[in-house]
Parts: C-alpha cells; sequence; structure tokens
C-alpha cells in the first residue's frame, strides 16, 4: 500500500526498532530456539531476521525470502553489517517458497494483509515445515493505540490512519484475524500473545504515530476523513508532543499479536 520513499524507509526502520523487543519476545513465546533452521517469509530488508538469527545462534540457520531484490540487497549488507553469518536469502514470490529441506519453524510479520489468500498462503507455506515444528506470524491491530489520559490529537491520528487502511483494501486490525487464518489453514492456534510499545512525549511511540500519518496523508485525504490543511503536517509532531508533555500522557502504541501452531507430526503433503 506504501511506495518505498526515503521518508517511508526511515518510517519502517523507526517501526522496526520500535517493535524489535516485542518481536523477539512473541518469537520466543511461540518456541524458536537455539539451534534451529527458520524461514522468514516476507522478510524485506531483514528486521525480523536478524532477530530470529539472533535466537537460534550460529548454530542455527535462517532463510529469509522476498520478492523485491533490491530488498534482499539490503538485508544481505545488514546481516553483514551485523555479524549473522548464518543467514541466507532466497528470492521467490509468496506463498512459492523453495527449500532444500525442511525448517524447524516458519515466521513472519506484516506480511499476511498483502497476500490474496493469507490462509491458503499459511497453509502452502506451513509445508515446508518439519512434522512437529513451529509457523508464527506477527502483525499489528492499529486501532488499538490509545493514550492515557484519552488526547483529542491521540484520536484524530487513530482515525486518520484507520481510515487510510480503508482507502487502501487493507484491513487496519489484521492482528485479531490471525487465530481464525490459521484455522483456516488446518493448523488451529496453540498459542496467542500480544505486546504493545508505549511510552510519553519523547518517545518512539509518538514519532511512529506521526510518521504514519505522514506516509499516509494521500489516502487520509482521499478517505475524506480530513484535509491536508486539518491535519498540518509540518506541526503535528510538535503539537502531540506539546498535548503529551501538558497531560503528562502515555501513547500506547498499536498492538502486536503473535499467533503460533505447531505443525501436525503427520508427514506433510507435496508442495502444490
Amino acid at each position: 500500500m506504501l511506495g518505498r520513499s526515503q521518508h517511508e524507509t526511515r518510517r519502517l526502520d523507526l517501526q522496526s526498532r520500535l517493535y524489535a523487543a516485542h518481536s523477539a519476545h512473541l518469537l520466543t513465546l511461540a518456541g524458536l530456539r537455539t539451534g534451529m533452521k527458520v524461514v522468514d517469509v516476507g522478510c524485506g530488508t531483514g528486521e525480523l531476521t536478524s532477530i530470529a538469527a539472533r535466537i537460534v545462534g550460529p548454530s542455527g540457520h535462517v532463510i529469509g525470502v522476498d520478492h523485491d531484490p533490491d530488498m534482499l540487497a539490503v538485508a544481505e549488507r545488514n546481516m553483514a553489517h551485523a555479524g549473522l553469518s548464518h543467514v541466507t536469502f532466497r528470492q521467490d514470490v509468496l506463498p512459492n517458497i523453495a527449500l532444500d529441506q525442511p525448517a524447524d519453524a516458519l515466521v513472519g510479520r506484516l506480511i499476511l494483509m498483502h497476500l490474496d489468500s493469507p490462509a491458503d498462503a499459511v497453509r502452502r507455506m506451513a509445508r515446508h515445515v518439519r512434522p512437529g515444528g513451529v509457523v508464527t506470524f506477527q502483525d499489528l491491530n492499529l486501532s488499538r493505540s490509545r493514550s492515557v489520559p484519552a488526547l483529542p490529537l491521540v484520536e484524530d491520528i487513530g482515525c486518520w490512519i484507520q481510515a487510510a487502511f480503508r482507502q487502501g483494501g487493507t484491513d487496519p486490525d489484521p492482528g485479531e484475524r490471525l487465530p481464525a487464518v490459521f484455522r483456516a489453514a488446518g493448523l488451529p492456534a496453540t498459542g496467542l500473545a500480544v505486546a504493545v510499545p508505549a511510552g510519553d512525549a519523547g518517545s518512539m511511540s509518538v514519532a511512529h504515530a506521526t510518521s504514519a500519518v505522514t506516509a499516509l496523508l494521500p489516502l487520509i485525504e482521499k478517505s475524506g476523513t480530513a484535509t491536508a490543511e486539518e491535519i498540518d503536517i509540518k506541526t503535528l509532531h510538535t503539537r502531540l508532543t506539546a498535548q503529551m508533555h501538558e497531560a503528562a500522557a502515555t501513547l500506547f502504541s498499536p498492538e502486536l499479536v503473535g499467533v503460533w501452531a505447531t505443525t501436525p507430526t503427520t508427514p506433510p503433503h507435496p508442495v502444490g
């Protein structure tokens, strides 16, 4: 839904840092352990890939899969810079992935919303996981963002972002759909957890909220929810920070949902 402008690249980097520790916690809860072979589908520039690589350690192996060669090139540079030599990447269009051997775990973050049939995609990709292995995906619920105490501008920002997603034909709360997606894929969830970054006026949560509005501004306007003049993007961060300071408020970012399941202990069907 969003292009890869310079601002969007910075926004995604900020989002990655905001949710990094929470993603790591959810992967650990899902069952990722030292020595595992893990496949990260829709890996992009490798944010979740690097998290998984640190969990499995040098005795494990992580394969990142994405359709975009430019993103994969960035991901390879990121892994080299981080010294994560037990990571490799493959270019494939999901849900089509090719592996030499079954993996111990299949992971993905903020990817299923971009696929035409999420349940079918999960079913097909899970066939690459060994019997008794782990399948886990993470996604956001955008409508769960809020401030305490409640601030009008925070409520406006939430409405704008949700309207933009709907205008772009995307569900703003894909996280809460994950259990149903897993059931439809024939993988009833064995676990679910929610993680929520939060902070004060100077936190990444505030910067993340205003950067999202900047990225989504054309879709917000197209939805008719607000005009560029009403949003006043140049002063948005300053106004939000001031309101947060004045109210001594805490901003809770959109919740990150992690759902996981264990693959059946019968041999997997041939990949079709």
